[in-house]
């Protein structure tokens, strides 16, 4: 809704658009532009509408009227794409392989313009098409009603695991309705290959990928430190060793001689 302290920009966004078109909007223009559309719309969502009336090839030649915003409201509200949105959707399902989420409205108008389209006239049967799809989207609108997504099918199947995450992302399908086309979860895989392991010959356990790497890993590092061992420190181990053997072998020969200085006769 726009409200009184808002007329101000209001038509300092006209006069931009006017400026745009090469043309003066008059008091008069901008009271008429108000009275029709303070109560259905607020300042950003004109710009907006605006700003996509620039954009359309088409009626974007046109300085704009009530009508057309309203048109492209309509079309915002209840979740339909444009013309030209749904002829590029329609491009797309003319390739076999691709999967495309189309609405009911873009399969008729798509059937319409198909022998247009194998005819070679790409330009006619974009025209037919267009035609075809606001003809079937105007009852629908008017009666409020929200569009039912579908996905065309191709036959690559990566493509259509693609279409349907990405129709499930943009809320147009929910996840059950193309649960048989997104991939396993990475639980139910997981749990998948441990069933597959428990599966194997009977009286044996299965084996833990994880521990066995640890394992590699412990004998790896084992080796390692082996190979980056200081050459002195064998060497100085080998020493002590033999010392210790020395000083034993001396302290049983001293045990020796008192032995027999003992048993000798004193004189």
């Amino acid at each position: 809704m726009l409200f009184d302290d808002e007329r101000p920009a209001f038509s300092d966004l006209l006069d931009e658009i006017g400026e745009h078109y090469g043309r003066t909007v008059s008091g008069a223009t901008k009271l008429t532009w108000w009275r029709l559309l303070a109560a259905q719309l607020d300042l950003d969502t004109l710009r907006i509408l605006l700003d996509r009336h620039l954009l359309d090839a088409e009626r974007g030649r046109f300085f704009p009227q009530p009508a057309d915003l309203v048109a492209l409201l309509e079309r915002t509200r209840d979740g339909r794409p444009s013309a030209d949105e749904a002829w590029a959707l329609a491009l797309e399902s003319f390739d076999e392989a691709a999967t495309v989420c189309v609405t009911d409205e873009i399969l008729g108008a798509l059937r319409a313009a198909a022998p247009v389209w194998s005819a070679g006239d790409r330009i006619g049967a974009r025209l037919a098409f267009k035609a075809a799809y606001e003809r079937a989207v105007a009852e629908p609108r008017r009666q409020g009603r929200r569009p039912r997504w579908q996905l065309s099918l191709g036959w690559d199947a990566e493509r259509r695991q693609v279409a349907a995450q990405q129709a499930v992302a943009s809320g147009r399908l929910s996840a059950d309705a193309v649960h048989h086309l997104l991939p396993a979860p990475l639980t139910v895989a997981r749990e998948g290959q441990a069933v597959k392991r428990l599966a194997g010959p009977a009286g044996s356990l299965p084996r833990d990928p994880d521990a066995e790497t640890h394992q590699r890993l412990r004998a790896l590092r084992e080796l390692i430190q082996r190979s980056t061992e200081r050459p002195g420190t064998a060497q100085a181990e080998r020493a002590a060793l033999r010392r210790e053997r020395m000083t034993r072998h001396k302290r049983q020969a001293l045990t020796a001689l008192e032995q027999r200085r003992a048993r000798q006769p004193v004189r």
